[in-house]
């Protein structure tokens, strides 16, 4: 499945949500703020989905994940839609034993810098 086949809107009680999904080349172009408010409003909309609200009620701070209600089921879909949708690997038990979802966000906009240190798909991983 391609990122182009995700489901890329859902409803929530308030209407359809659409998810958008970041441009990996403006991501890589522009400020730390700037790339973690990019994927701030991308996270929200995936976890959003999951959870059927809209992503302005999604709590990034004040929560760790499994209070979010992300289990493990929940966390495999996440973890395949981030991957597929950023080109990252995105760790499972990270993911699920954040501290909070803005854990999980300052990661994603480490990785995705122009100098990134996180794994692109299809790079070695070290040893």
């Amino acid at each position: 499945m391609t990122t182009q086949q995700l489901s890329q809107t859902y409803e929530t009680d308030s209407g359809t949500v659409r998810i958008h999904t970041p441009d990996l080349a403006v991501l890589a172009a522009v400020d730390l703020p700037e790339r973690t408010r990019i994927l701030d409003r991308y996270v929200r909309a995936e976890l959003g989905r999951i959870l059927g609200i809209t992503p302005d009620l999604v709590d990034t701070t004040g929560r760790p994940m499994g209070c979010l209600g992300i289990g493990s089921i929940s966390g495999i879909e996440l973890q395949y839609r981030m991957e597929a949708a950023l080109g990252v690997d995105v760790n499972l038990q990270r993911l699920l034993l954040a501290n909070s979802a803005q854990e999980l966000i300052d990661c994603l906009a480490g990785q995705l810098g122009p100098s990134g240190t996180g794994h692109r798909h299809g790079s070695p991983v070290p040893a």
